[in-house]
């Protein structure tokens, strides 16, 4: 848990190391960025001997400021009337990822959920609920998200086994039918899962979804993620291995088929890096 302290304060203590990694996705060929505030969670703090309420306000707070300012810069680069990009806003899980059990009591998720949306909101062009593992933690997420009065993107995570369902066992039509109402919802995707999971799971999305509804996916660089042993820890809290066959050319391909297949967003989550990102931005450009 140390290490996702570290990656929260960063919103603090390396402003530049934060502002220049966005600089990296959006020179890549992005045109949104989420903000660098998954780990501002009193989970992921707790180890700090200053934890407190108004402490993760101010990292969360901060990690808005820094998007915006390095959207602002990339801007700077751009030739005239180019498309400017875009900040998402996280909602992330307040508990460890991948791991439907830990998701915590509704009046939990409703007040860090509230906190949250109110300290991003302001700086955000649009929310990003993600890495959702279960139908309650994703209506949660997306109820107080919804609040905020701009567009909401929610995001679930898969099981790895490709079976097409959430984390949690669950299906994905019951995960649409949890957030359907919300009318500031208008995109549905599916991350931080192998590539193989979401292929299987977007014909459900897309049978699932209402036709306004835009469609998303950006999976991890993962062969494996565990929740428990072995591995390497990643970013998200469980345990994983990179995916050595999961090149940029080999994932902009991957993508490149999900757009083909009526996918309108596209990207990429943990170990997929401004590399992989630039290959997409490539290959769509040349069709």
């Amino acid at each position: 848990m140390e290490r996702f302290l570290n990656v929260a304060l960063a919103n603090r203590n390396q402003k530049e190391t934060v502002c220049e990694s966005h600089l990296d996705f959006l020179r890549a060929g992005a045109n949104v960025i989420t903000t660098n505030n998954y780990a501002c969670v009193p989970s992921a703090l707790e180890l700090s001997p200053k934890s407190s309420p108004q402490l993760i306000t101010d990292l969360i707070d901060a990690a808005g400021q820094i998007a915006r300012q390095a959207c602002q810069l990339h801007v700077q680069e751009l030739p005239l009337n180019s498309t400017v990009p875009m900040v998402a806003g996280c909602v992330p899980p307040l508990h460890e990822s991948y791991r439907p059990d830990r998701v915590g009591s509704e009046s939990e998720l409703t007040v860090e959920y509230a906190r949250i949306v109110e300290a991003i909101a302001p700086h955000a062009d649009l929310l990003l609920c993600e890495t959702m593992s279960s139908v309650r933690e994703g209506k949660l997420a997306a109820q107080a998200a919804n609040r905020a009065g701009i567009p909401v993107w929610i995001a679930w995570t898969l099981a790895e086994d490709t079976s097409g369902q959430l984390r949690s066992g669950e299906s994905v039509e019951d995960a649409v039918r949890a957030v359907n109402s919300y009318e500031n919802v208008q995109a549905m995707l599916f991350n931080c899962s192998s590539a193989a999971s979401i292929t299987e799971a977007l014909p459900q999305l897309r049978e699932a979804a209402p036709s306004r509804m835009l469609l998303g996916g950006y999976a991890n660089g993962f062969q494996t993620v565990k929740v428990s042993g072995g591995g390497r820890e990643d970013s998200s809290g469980g345990q994983s291995e990179y995916d050595g066959d999961s090149t940029p050319e080999a994932y902009a391909k991957q993508a490149q088929r999900w757009v083909e297949e009526g996918v309108e967003i596209v990207g990429g989550c943990c170990g997929i890096f401004p590399e992989h990102i630039h290959a997409i931005e490539r290959r769509l450009r040349v069709g």
